[in-house]
């Protein structure tokens, strides 16, 4: 299974970035890859709380939260996929302080499917580049709403 890690800093406390990856429903809001996306369980999110999305410009997962540690930790299970050339993936989101900010850690793996074998460095690739936009989208949202509540590290 391929996997791969990125490590970035945050200008913006935990208690913000959190916030961000929490609003597990709504993604779409600060994701561009992202198209639509909802929650499909009810109640608060926890572990066990599932969601849809589709991407720009085709494709789409659902997803179950398998670790919710407020503040620390939110892993996500790609248990469907839908034309795309994985069948599954775990992404392992690890956040902690880090001088007036916050330090991210996110473990990326996958399963490659038969379309995904086929075409193996272009889906390597494609991937990479996928999540690292969505870590930096998380970066972009968070460190936004950390200068509009005025707690933004100098």
């Amino acid at each position: 299974m391929p996997e791969f890690t990125i490590t970035s800093r945050i200008d913006a406390p935990v208690e913000t970035v959190w916030g961000v990856l929490d609003d597990f429903g709504d993604i779409q809001r600060w994701n561009p890859g992202v198209k639509a996306s909802e929650l499909t369980s009810s109640g608060p999110v926890s572990e066990g709380s599932t969601r849809h999305c589709d991407f720009a410009p085709f494709g789409g997962v659902n997803e179950r939260i398998d670790c919710h540690q407020p503040n620390q930790r939110l892993t996500v299970n790609i248990n469907e996929t839908f034309k795309l050339p994985i069948s599954g993936a775990v992404a392992d989101f690890n956040i902690a302080p880090a001088d007036q900010g916050t330090e991210l850690t996110l473990n990326y793996r996958y399963e490659l499917n038969r379309l995904g074998r086929l075409m193996k460095g272009y889906t390597d690739k494609r991937m990479r580049e996928g999540i690292g936009g969505l870590a930096e989208s998380l970066q972009q949202e968070s460190e936004r709403l950390a200068v509009g509540q005025g707690s933004a590290s100098p």
